[in-house]
């Protein structure tokens, strides 16, 4: 597992100049399920590209919270389309890890064949 561990440092800066709500936050997407499948992320007109991602690897990126911060994904496995927010304020507050001084916070994405789990650290999900 990669963190980009050079985030929170531009974020304590852009915290001082700007004086907003800020963290450096980490967000992962598992694959739980048996076919590869393929993710799409995007912030607004930032778009992180196209990732294939065979069972139990991930997709990671790392970046500097405020509270307007969303970004959305589409998900494609068979024939099978998902899309929807991955990251906003509400999510970050309700399932990520809470913040502490000089550390990263992170959320944790798991698509399983039933559903789209998200949770402050990498259970293990129903069904493994």
């Amino acid at each position: 597992m990669h963190l980009k561990s050079q985030t929170l440092k531009p974020c304590l800066s852009y915290l001082r100049q700007r004086t907003r709500y800020v963290f450096s936050m980490t967000v992962f997407i598992y694959n739980g399920i048996q076919d590869p499948i393929n993710v799409h992320v995007q912030l607004g007109d930032d778009d992180l590209g196209n990732r294939t991602l065979a069972l139990n690897n991930n997709e990671n990126w790392s970046f500097c919270q405020t509270v307007t911060t969303l970004f959305y994904a589409h998900f494609y496995w068979n024939s099978k389309i998902a899309f929807f927010d991955v990251f906003d304020i509400n999510t970050s507050q309700k399932y990520c890890t809470r913040w502490k001084y000089r550390k990263e916070r992170r959320c944790f994405w798991m698509v399983k064949e039933d559903g789209f789990y998200l949770a402050d650290h990498l259970y293990t999900f129903p069904g493994g």
